[in-house]
């Protein structure tokens, strides 16, 4: 049993990373026999947006991309790999297991290791999601046996590796008897211990866990630091009294083990794992303090806690915090200075939007991933309008957003957005739009939009960066077409 003392992966928030956190990150993958969806070329980019009729497989897709690049993906990996389940094999760790051992200190190149395996890596990982997607789906009657992922990270590559550069590593097992180091803007990731002899203190098997779970860890957070997921049922469960419940933080450095189940499993209710990943979400917010000494080690996450206000005082209109008493802490919302409200009786655009201000103001840092489905939910046409643009300035402001979306407003708007970046004088022009920001526009490399429908996902971003929607256009054209028939 090993006793964790220090534990630090983060990436570098240095000039680099910053310049990287808003950098034209693509990442190319392919799905097939995902239900309906036979086969569907995707780029990921720093905003993704999925559209299409109820039942194409838009949420499917969103959610098994998180399975396989979110840290479930991560540690039920993990666990395959030690337990010898993999397909792919990597000497490289056995060596460095082996040289610890002889000499008490091993080192690897992550450049060259990332160059060589990063895309083996993440594909490896996803030919294993469908051992665990009835589980992270939440059901016994879906069928993904036949689910294929394949990821292609070459256009990305060099982006890839300066992230694996950036990373800083410094953590320690059973009272530093085995410790791994790696400073950020270096790429050597070290291993050492007090001797050769002392290692004989730890199972074999704890060391090699150490080592692989460092080495696949980096690659893994490398491509989404985290993944954060606003699944259509938060607006029901950000009304729960999450102070009397205690949902179990799964650590990320630990492999994923069957008693590890919420309280509402344990009282018979199974959850899809995107929802159970947004209950753990909002226990942590509710378990965590101020940011004050994250801001002091990467200042950039000011920045988030700015928007975090934005988004309050410009579309929500009022404050969304918590307040304590002697006997709970509880969530409300203060439309105006005498006037707070618990979330059960507030408007359904807050609970929708209450669960971003919060991830925006304790959690999200650059290169964080959000998955939201459905952000028009519940909101009124100019609202969805204004939610098009503040998602554009998260991605402006280092973060990935990919949605899934029915929402005419927001895929239109979309297209004038990009459309205000290509402007010569953005200022001159920022007035015409909602939240009236130039840091809204968003440059077309960053955006991709897919319609899925007929088994299959294709882009409808022209070069010129015009949106084809017909599924939602030949809605409109049938109720017009129904109006005139009726005055005829």
């Amino acid at each position: 049993m090993t006793n964790e003392t220090s534990i630090k992966l983060t990436l570098s928030g240095s000039s680099p990373s910053d310049s990287l956190s808003t950098g034209h990150f693509l990442m190319k993958l392919e799905i097939r026999n995902l239900g309906v969806v036979e086969k569907a070329e995707i780029d990921l980019k720093p905003l993704t947006v999925f559209i299409g009729r109820n039942g194409e497989g838009k949420t499917w897709a969103a959610y098994t991309l998180s399975a396989i690049l979110g840290q479930q993906g991560y540690r039920n990996y993990l666990k395959a790999y030690l337990d010898g389940k993999t397909q792919q094999t990597y000497p490289i760790i056995d060596s460095a297991l082996q040289q610890l051992f002889d000499e008490g200190n091993a080192q690897i190149d992550m450049i060259e290791f990332a160059n060589d395996c990063a895309e083996i890596y993440i594909n490896d990982v996803a030919r294993l999601a469908p051992n665990w997607m009835r589980s992270f789906m939440a059901t016994e009657r879906a069928d993904f046996k036949n689910l294929q992922v394949d990821f292609k990270l070459e256009e990305t590559k060099l982006e890839f590796l300066e992230r694996i550069k950036l990373v800083s590593v410094q953590r320690e097992i059973s009272l530093g008897l085995l410790n791994s180091v790696k400073e950020s803007g270096e790429t050597i990731l070290y291993f050492y211990s007090a001797g050769s002899k002392d290692l004989n203190k730890l199972p074999k098997t704890a060391i090699k866990q150490f080592i692989s779970q460092e080495i696949f860890q980096m690659l893994h957070r490398s491509i989404y630091d985290c993944i954060h997921i606003f699944p259509t049922e938060r607006t029901t469960f950000i009304t729960l009294p999450f102070s009397s419940f205690q949902l179990r933080e799964v650590r990320i450095e630990e492999p994923l083990k069957e008693r590890d189940k919420s309280e509402f499993e344990r009282r018979g209710t199974p959850l899809l794992e995107p929802v159970k990943r947004f209950l753990e979400m909002i226990l942590t917010i509710y378990q965590k303090k101020d940011r004050e000494e994250e801001i002091k080690q990467n200042p950039r996450l000011q920045e988030y806690i700015n928007l975090a206000d934005f988004l309050e005082k410009e579309i929500l209109q009022g404050k969304v915090g918590f307040e304590t008493s002697e006997l709970r802490k509880e969530l409300l919302f203060q439309p105006k200075e005498s006037t707070k409200l618990e979330m059960p009786i507030v408007s359904s655009m807050v609970k929708e939007l209450a669960p971003l201000v919060l991830c925006l103001r304790y959690l999200v840092k650059p290169n964080e991933l959000l998955i939201i489905d459905e952000p028009e939910m519940n909101l009124h046409p100019a609202a969805q309008v204004e939610i098009a643009e503040f998602l554009a300035m998260l991605v402006n402001a280092g973060l990935h957003v990919l949605i899934t979306t029915h929402s005419p407003y927001i895929v239109d708007h979309l297209a004038n957005l990009m459309q205000a970046a290509k402007h010569e004088d953005p200022d001159s022009i920022k007035e015409m739009f909602y939240l009236e920001r130039t840091d809204a526009f968003i440059s077309q490399e960053k955006v991709s939009v897919y319609l899925f429908e007929d088994g299959t996902a294709k882009n409808i971003i022209s070069e010129e960066g015009t949106i084809n929607w017909e599924t939602f256009g030949q809605v409109s054209d049938d109720v017009s077409r129904i109006y005139a028939n009726l005055l005829n």
